[in-house]
């Protein structure tokens, strides 16, 4: 691994602890995302998963709902689990060009959707056949392009759930669909000694950038960061999304 990339994938980890800082999500779509500049996606996936796990775990462990949070949505968590283990390995398209393409178009949809604010409702009584659907639908996604930003993420923010329950139970639940990713990519041999020492080293900007996030959402406007991040987003997932035409 050159210079140049590990500073690439060391800013790209402190841009995306930044946005999980400030505005509480985006740390897998922005810090592979920006890793692929640099880094096939097959590494770039197989970096991200250890800071990736670490910041998740913290996540859903910081709060008193666990148990509570498990129950409800672990129909999600099972479905996409298998869903995704069973997609990657039937397709073994996880790290490919074309598989690149379809995450920039991922990433241009998970930005749009949040910049225009959308939010559908979805009722607490829906929750018993929408989980295991949007579990499927997001382990199916994330089995090709190794990101579970759509539909999971809208689907989440459109529940009756308040704010603490919401950061804690994605938390939870990206426990599952990061461990399922990690057990697909070691599968497919995505795993060496290089991607493993880089993802456990990966965990320091991570952290850094989380906290300067967590500064700067105190000191400026969190709208203002998801704007930001988000317009870069969107312009990055375009760029990737060029390899379809």
């Amino acid at each position: 691994m050159t210079e140049l990339q590990i500073l690439i994938i060391a800013a790209a980890f402190i841009v995306a602890g930044i946005a999980k800082g400030a505005i509480g999500i985006g740390l897998p779509p922005i810090a592979v995302g920006l890793m692929t500049l640099a880094v096939p996606l097959e590494d770039s996936l197989a970096i991200m998963t250890i800071p990736t796990l670490v910041t998740n775990v913290w996540q859903a462990m910081y709060g008193h709902g666990l148990l509570r949070l498990f129950r409800r949505f672990w129909t999600l968590a099972l479905t996409a689990t298998i869903t995704l283990i069973l997609v990657a390995a039937t397709l073994d398209k996880l790290g490919s060009a074309q598989a690149s393409a379809w995450l920039g178009v991922m990433l241009v949809l998970y930005s749009t959707i949040v910049l225009l604010a959308w939010r559908p409702r979805v009722s607490r009584e829906s929750e018993r056949w929408m989980n295991p659907l949007m579990g499927i639908a997001s382990g199916a996604v994330a089995g090709f392009t190794g990101i579970a930003a759509v539909p999971f993420l809208p689907y989440m923010q459109s529940l009756d759930i308040s704010k603490d329950d919401l950061v804690q139970a994605l938390g939870i639940l990206f426990i599952f669909l990061i461990g399922a990713l990690t057990f697909a990519l070691f599968r497919q041999g995505a795993f060496d000694a290089t991607n493993a020492i880089g993802g456990v080293l990966a965990i320091v900007p991570t952290s850094i950038g989380v906290w300067l996030g967590q500064k700067s959402r105190n000191a400026l406007s969190p709208e203002m960061f998801r704007r930001v991040f988000l317009i870069g987003l969107l312009a990055l997932g375009l760029h990737m999304a060029r390899g379809l035409l």
